[in-house]
């Protein structure tokens, strides 16, 4: 970690995240979001390939999934670029925060429909019951 030179404690100051022209970004944290955006990357192929397979129950997660990570690899991609280019306003370190709060908020509504695939099983289940029984 020799190459991230930042003070922990600045993090905690409102300068840090609403300066204007903030610099440029250490080449630990630019690795960082590089690997970040190349898992993401690696999902968006690997849930592209998932999405087109046979209609399943998790079908909706899948297309979920993989609009959550096209998107935020096309905004991290942006906000890399803005911070090299080292442009005011647009480099702020603000947004790099409202990204990561806004992929927070998106993958929770995601697990909300995770935890209603049981429910959705037991229904299936108990209308195939019900099925068997009908001419």
């Amino acid at each position: 970690m020799c190459c991230m030179k930042t003070d922990m404690g600045n993090w905690l100051k409102l300068n840090f995240w609403l300066s204007m022209n903030p610099g440029g970004l250490t080449q630990g944290v630019i690795r960082v979001i590089i690997v970040f955006l190349i898992s993401l990357f690696v999902a968006v192929v690997v849930l592209k390939l998932l999405k087109n397979r046979k209609r399943n129950l998790y079908n909706k997660i899948w297309n979920k999934l993989y609009f959550f990570s096209f998107t935020n690899l096309i905004i991290g991609l942006v906000l890399l670029f803005f911070s090299y280019e080292m442009l005011p306003f647009l480099s702020m370190r603000l947004w790099f925060l409202l990204w990561g709060a806004s992929m927070i908020v998106w993958l929770v509504f995601i697990l909300k429909v995770l935890n209603e695939i049981p429910k959705v099983k037991e229904k299936m289940a108990k209308e195939d019951e019900y099925k068997k029984y009908l001419p």
